[in-house]
C-alpha cells in the first residue's frame, strides 16, 4: 500500500513537473497560452486570412509561389521578453517549444480547432478566368523573356536583374498554369487543409526540413538592425522562412531538426489526447502589449501595398529590366 503511495505520489510529481515547465516557456514569452496556440494552428495551415481561400489569394492570381503569398501564411508571434530568454539558452527554449507545440498538436483541442478553420477556410468564389487571347499574349510574353535571360547573362547584366528576370519566368509560368484549374481556389484550400489534420502537420514539418538543409548559416551580412541584409543579393532575395531559420541559428537549428525528425519517425497523431490552456494569467498585459506590437510590425502589413503581384506586374517587372 505504501509503494503504490509513494508510485502514484512520484508520478503526480512528475505531472506537475512536466505542466510547470511548459506553463514557463509561454508565460516568459509573455504570450497567452490562446495566442500560441492560434499562431501554431495558422503556420501549420499556411493560412492567417482568417478568411475563405480566394478573398486574399484573388490578389496575388493564386500563385502561390511568390513572397508576398508566403507572408500571407507565415508569422512569427511578437516577444519582446524573447532576447532575455535565449540568453545563454538557445537550444533549450527551442526544444521546451517544440515539446509544446507537438503536444498541442497531438491534443483534441488542435484537432478541433484545426476542423473549424478548414471549415471557414472553404472557398466561396474562384477567380476569372483568362480567354484564350490573353492566355496566348502570356506565352508570347514567356518565351520573350525566356529567350532574352541567357542574353542578360552573357551581357553579364547585375545580377539583381537576372534574379528579377528568373523569379518573373517562374511567376509567369504558374499564372499560365494556373488557368489550367477552373478551381484554384478550391485546389489551395484541398491542399493546405486536408481532411486529416495528421496530414497537414506532417507537410509542414517536411517542408522546415527540406527548408533547413538549403540555409546557408555562414551567409555574410551588412549593416545591422532594420537595415542589415545579405551580402549575396540571392540570399537578400530569400522569402520570410529561409530568413526567420537563418536568423535562429545553426545550433538551434540542429536541435529543432533532430526533434522533428524523431517525431516524423514516430507519426504524427492529432485527437490523441486532452491539452487544456495550462498557462497561468500572470503575464496578460505583457501578452496584450505583445499582441499589439506583432500586429503593427507583422510582414504582411508592411509589404501589404508591396506584395501585390498579379499580371500587369509580371509585366511591368519584365520591361524594367530592359
Amino acid at each position: 500500500m505504501k509503494s503504490n503511495i509513494l508510485l502514484i505520489s512520484t508520478f503526480l510529481t512528475l505531472v506537475l513537473i512536466s505542466w510547470t515547465a511548459l506553463d514557463h516557456i509561454i508565460s516568459r514569452l509573455g504570450l497567452s497560452e490562446d495566442t500560441a496556440r492560434k499562431y501554431i494552428l495558422q503556420n501549420i495551415a499556411g493560412d492567417f486570412s482568417g478568411a475563405p481561400i480566394g478573398s486574399a489569394n484573388e490578389d496575388f492570381g493564386g500563385d502561390e509561389n511568390n513572397t508576398g503569398f508566403e507572408l500571407q501564411g507565415f508569422k512569427i508571434p511578437y516577444s519582446r521578453l524573447l532576447p532575455d530568454i535565449i540568453k545563454g539558452n538557445k537550444v533549450g527554449t527551442a526544444e521546451e517549444l517544440c515539446r509544446y507545440v507537438k503536444d498541442y498538436v497531438s491534443s483534441t483541442e488542435f484537432l478541433a480547432a484545426y476542423k473549424e478553420q478548414r471549415k471557414a477556410a472553404k472557398p466561396v468564389s474562384e477567380p476569372p478566368r483568362l480567354d484564350a487571347a490573353a492566355i496566348a499574349s502570356l506565352k508570347s510574353s514567356l518565351k520573350e523573356m525566356e529567350t532574352n535571360l541567357p542574353k542578360m547573362k552573357a551581357a553579364k547584366m547585375p545580377a539583381s536583374a537576372i534574379q528579377q528576370m528568373e523569379q518573373a519566368i517562374v511567376q509567369m509560368k504558374s499564372q499560365i498554369a494556373a488557368q489550367s484549374d477552373p478551381t484554384p481556389n478550391l485546389t489551395l484550400w484541398k491542399k493546405f487543409y486536408p481532411e486529416d489534420a495528421a496530414v497537414a502537420v506532417k507537410n509542414r514539418l517536411n517542408e522546415y526540413i527540406a527548408l533547413t538543409a538549403k540555409v546557408d548559416f555562414t551567409a555574410a551580412t551588412t549593416g545591422s538592425g532594420k537595415n542589415k541584409k545579405f551580402v549575396n543579393p540571392a540570399y537578400e532575395a530569400k522569402g520570410p522562412k529561409w530568413k526567420a531559420i537563418y536568423r535562429a541559428g545553426k545550433e538551434v537549428n540542429i536541435a529543432v531538426t533532430a526533434f522533428v525528425k524523431a517525431w516524423l519517425a514516430e507519426g504524427i497523431k492529432t485527437g490523441s489526447s486532452s491539452f487544456p490552456l495550462q498557462a497561468k494569467p500572470g503575464n496578460a498585459k505583457a501578452a496584450a502589449g505583445a499582441a499589439a506590437e506583432e500586429e503593427e510590425l507583422s510582414p504582411a502589413n508592411r509589404a501589404t501595398e508591396g506584395i501585390r503581384s498579379g499580371l500587369k506586374d509580371i509585366k511591368a517587372k519584365a520591361k524594367q529590366i530592359f
